[in-house]
Order: C-alpha cells, then sequence, then structure tokens
C-alpha cells in the first residue's frame, strides 16, 4: 500500500466535500434541537430530518467521490499517479466510512444523549434506535460497494432506491419482534439477545461487504 498517495487522496475528497458535509450535519443538528420538544408531530418532524441528513450525507459521498469521478473522466488522472488498484480502493473506502461514520456516530450520539436526559422520551426506545440506525450504515456500505466495484452511475442509483425502501421495510420487521417491540415504551433500555443478535449480524454484513469489495477490486484487470 501507498499510504502516503492513499492519504493525498482522501485529503482531496475531503478537501472538496468538506463544506456540504458541514451544512449536512448542521442539519442534523437541527433536527436534534427539535427532539426534547413534548410534542408528537414534531417528534416525527426532527427523526425524518435526522435519518434524512443522515441518508443524504451517504448519497452525496457516494456519488462524489466514486460515482461523478468516473463520470467525468477524472479516474484516468487520479490512477496515472502512483497508486494501485488497492490504493484507490482503500483510499475511497476510507475517506467515504471515514466521514460518514464521523457524522453518524455524533448524530446518534446526540440522539441518545437527548434520550437518556428528556423526560417525555422512553430510554426503552434506545436498542430499537441503535439497531435501526446501525442499518443506514449496512445500506450505506452496500450502495458504497456497488459503486465502488460496478463504477455504475445506473447500478448505483438502482442499488440506494432499493436500500431505501429495504431500510424502512427493516424497521417494520424490527418493530414486529416482541422481545423488541415491548420495550420500546420502557422507562429502562433493555438490551436483550435478540437485540444483540441484530446488532452482531449487521456488523457481520458489513465486514463481509468490505472484503467483497477487496476481492473483487482485487481480480479487475482493466480500471480505466
Amino acid at each position: 500500500m501507498n499510504w502516503i498517495m492513499i492519504k493525498h487522496l482522501i485529503a482531496k475528497d475531503w478537501h472538496f466535500n468538506r463544506i456540504p458535509l458541514m451544512l449536512y450535519t448542521l442539519v442534523g443538528f437541527i433536527a436534534l434541537a427539535m427532539l426534547p420538544f413534548n410534542q408528537q408531530g414534531l417528534f416525527y418532524v426532527s427523526m425524518v430530518l435526522l435519518i434524512s441528513s443522515v441518508i443524504v450525507v451517504g448519497a452525496h459521498l457516494v456519488f462524489v467521490t466514486v460515482v461523478i469521478e468516473r463520470k467525468e473522466q477524472t479516474l484516468p488522472f487520479v490512477m496515472s499517479l502512483p497508486i494501485s488498484f488497492m490504493d484507490f480502493t482503500m483510499a475511497k473506502l476510507l475517506v467515504n466510512l471515514g466521514a460518514f461514520m464521523t457524522i453518524w456516530f455524533v448524530l446518534v450520539a446526540g440522539m441518545m444523549g437527548i434520550i437518556f436526559s428528556v423526560d417525555t422520551l422512553p430510554n426503552g426506545l434506545v436498542p430499537y434506535a441503535t439497531i435501526a440506525l446501525i442499518e443506514l450504515i449496512v445500506a450505506y456500505v452496500l450502495v458504497l460497494s456497488v459503486a465502488i466495484v460496478t463504477e455504475s452511475e445506473a447500478w448505483t442509483i438502482v442499488v440506494m432506491t432499493l436500500t431505501n425502501v429495504c431500510v424502512s421495510l427493516f424497521w417494520y420487521f424490527l418493530g414486529s419482534f416482541e422481545s423488541i417491540a415491548k420495550y420500546i415504551e420502557g422507562e429502562v433500555a433493555v438490551w436483550n439477545s435478540t437485540a444483540f443478535a441484530f446488532i452482531a449480524i449487521e456488523i457481520g454484513i458489513i465486514a463481509t461487504m468490505i472484503g467483497l469489495v477487496f476481492y473483487f477490486q482485487s481480480r479487475k484487470t482493466e480500471f480505466l
């Protein structure tokens, strides 16, 4: 691995995307500020804003750092630098996962802090919310993986659309588990075997997808 060039590629992507990412994060903070208000309608609006800001962060990163770079023919210049396929792949994964996970963690930590500190929000919501929000990472990594491996705008859009639908279905599916649903309105966050199983499966899927990206990239014979 040419870590010097990898760092330069990461710095380049961060430089061109830092302002939009900060704006999306600001929208997330606005959503967090609305959470403590004791109004059901306002709560749902704040949750939609929060989740939407995370989804938009992921979409922006994938399209600007991977899809558009290929579409606008800047990739040939990048690959003319002293880097390998795997260096390029590592740089794209690190900058995307690093930026997305940082924003995700900040917003989720803020949400959890508000839930625990505001009496009107049940602490029992935390396990369900954690699993549901980790699913956003699963969806994001899937879209990112498809974008990197296929280098196709069409396939990326198709997968992104499908994941947005599937995430909503997953949340409904998650709520159908009695061992999860019956504690949502409770005063205590209950971390049982079902909750841990969901999280373990999600982490396993994420790790598998990242591994498959490296596998498929290593088998490519042409990168331009």
